[in-house]
């Protein structure tokens, strides 16, 4: 299971702290969370390595999963995944105000990371995100959580299907730096086919096509070996690499039928 965070509905380095886990993103609590926990959330989220846990939070329930709760850093903990914490469970917590809400202030790096720079156990994530990233054995990353390689938010949601007798069936476009890019059909299976549809708005998924099943796009290539467990909001939400290798051509391009 490969998990990652997430500050939520932040642009910077302050939010709701969430984690990727079982295919959706949920909150973690703060029940027992330390400055020197927030630290290690913050260093691993590339936000420098110090931070404050906020605690004027409204009432009200949690809104879906709790995963983590009691994360105990101490130190000898080098990293945020080395901290024991009570067992996952979508119900950690139920009321707001036990959701980790916290704001990074330390050091951060004052240059975005260059392309092709190493993961967390000198995993590669060529072309794809930064130091901070979640590592993957693949090779792979959470393209949603690499600093300055992500979709900004709303291009992150344009998606469309070309080429197909309606806009729910067709080859799998993307929009990023001003222009529509197709996706390299490498691993493209009917789970990242569902993450497709749904983000279409086209419901379930019927099939997932390879070798350019609806056309050779033209353009950029923007997305390869994409890995997603079906459940996701959109293909950025998914394990994948950044399509600027050169090792996929368009003959490769995948599709969908919805």
């Amino acid at each position: 299971e490969f998990v990652t965070l997430r500050l939520e509905n932040s642009d910077g380095c302050s939010g709701r702290l969430q984690v990727f886990y079982n295919g959706t993103w949920g909150s973690v609590c703060s029940n027992s969370m330390t400055l020197k926990t927030v630290s290690l959330a913050c260093k691993e989220l590339g936000c420098g390595d110090r931070g404050i846990l906020e605690t004027r939070l409204p009432y009200g329930r949690v809104s879906g999963p709790a995963w983590l709760d009691r994360v105990e850093c101490g130190e000898r903990n080098s990293s945020f995944w080395q901290c024991p914490s009570a067992p996952w469970d979508p119900q950690s917590c139920d009321d707001l105000r036990d959701e980790a809400h916290i704001t990074c202030t330390g050091r951060q790096p004052e240059t975005p990371p260059a392309l092709g720079t190493m993961c967390p156990n000198s995993t590669s994530c060529t072309g794809s995100c930064s130091s901070a990233c979640p590592s993957h054995p693949a090779g792979l990353c959470l393209l949603s959580q690499c600093p300055g390689r992500s979709l900004p938010s709303p291009d992150r949601e344009k998606i469309r299907a070309v080429g197909g007798e309606n806009g729910c069936s067709g080859r799998v476009e993307v929009w990023y730096r001003g222009s529509w890019g197709t996706v390299c059909d490498d691993s493209w299976d009917m789970q990242d086919a569902e993450v497709a549809c749904r983000q279409l708005g086209c419901g379930p998924a019927v099939s997932a096509l390879d070798k350019a099943a609806f056309g050779e796009g033209t353009g950029p290539i923007w997305l390869e070996q994409v890995e997603c467990q079906g459940t996701e909001p959109s293909l950025q939400d998914c394990w994948a690499r950044r399509g600027d290798s050169g090792a996929c051509r368009h003959k490769e391009d995948a599709a969908v039928n919805c």
